[in-house]
C-alpha cells in the first residue's frame, strides 16, 4: 500500500474521519436540547431540526406530532440565531468531511497528501473548529422563541434555559470540536516529506 503519510499522519486520518462522523451526526441529529412538552411529552430541538412537536389540525386542534423532522423551510427556523447556527455547523461540518475524505484516501493512494496540503487540510480542520464553536455559540441566543418557551417555559430566554437541559449531540459537537484541533495539530507531521517531522 503506497502513501505519503507518516504514521502521525495515520492518526491524523483516523481522527479526522471520526472528527467528520462527529461533527456531522451531531449537526444532523435534533437532541441539542430536552424539554417537555405540555408538560408531559419529551421534545427535542436542534437549530433546523425537532422531535415531537404541536401542529395545528385542519379543524383548529392542535396534536402533538411524535416523529422527528426539519423545519419545512429555512426561514420557518424560529430564530435568526438558529438559521445562523444551521449555516455555521453545517458549514464546519461539511470542511470536517471533505478533509477527512482526502485524509482517509490519503492512506492508500500516493501523493494525495503533502506538506502544503496537509497545511491546508489542517486549516481548513481548525476552520471547521472555529464555524462549529461559533454556530454552537449562537445556537442558546434563540432560547427566547416561542417553541422553546412552550416546552422550557417561560423563565428561558437568551443563554437561560428555564426547566430544559442540554442533550448529547451537544456534547458530541464539543468532542468532535476538540478533535478538529487536535488534527489541525497533527496535520503539521502528517506528510513524510516535512522536514524535522518523526516518522514512525
Amino acid at each position: 500500500m503506497a502513501t505519503t503519510l507518516t504514521g502521525v499522519g495515520f492518526v491524523w486520518a483516523f481522527l479526522s474521519l471520526a472528527a467528520a462522523i462527529m461533527c456531522c451526526s451531531g449537526f444532523y441529529l435534533p437532541f441539542w436540547i430536552q424539554g417537555k412538552l405540555m408538560g408531559k411529552v419529551d421534545a427535542y430541538f436542534s437549530s433546523f431540526r425537532r422531535c415531537n412537536y404541536p401542529r395545528v389540525t385542519s379543524q383548529g386542534s392542535v396534536e402533538i406530532v411524535m416523529e422527528c423532522g426539519r423545519y419545512s423551510r429555512f426561514w420557518d427556523i424560529p430564530s435568526p440565531w438558529w438559521q445562523a447556527s444551521t449555516v455555521m455547523v453545517g458549514t464546519g461540518s461539511a470542511l470536517s468531511l471533505l478533509v477527512a475524505v482526502t485524509a482517509v484516501s490519503a492512506c492508500c493512494i500516493t501523493y494525495v497528501v503533502h506538506t502544503a496540503s496537509a497545511r491546508v487540510a489542517g486549516a481548513l480542520q481548525l476552520l471547521a473548529a472555529i464555524l462549529v464553536s461559533g454556530g454552537v455559540a449562537l445556537y442558546p441566543i434563540g432560547w427566547d422563541n416561542r417553541e422553546v418557551r412552550d416546552c422550557c417555559g417561560n423563565t428561558s430566554h437568551v443563554y437561560r434555559l428555564g426547566t430544559c437541559q442540554i442533550s448529547w449531540s451537544v456534547y458530541l459537537l464539543s468532542v468532535a470540536v476538540a478533535t478538529l484541533f487536535l488534527c489541525f495539530c497533527l496535520s503539521f507531521c502528517a506528510s513524510q516529506v516535512k522536514p524535522g517531522c518523526y516518522r514512525i
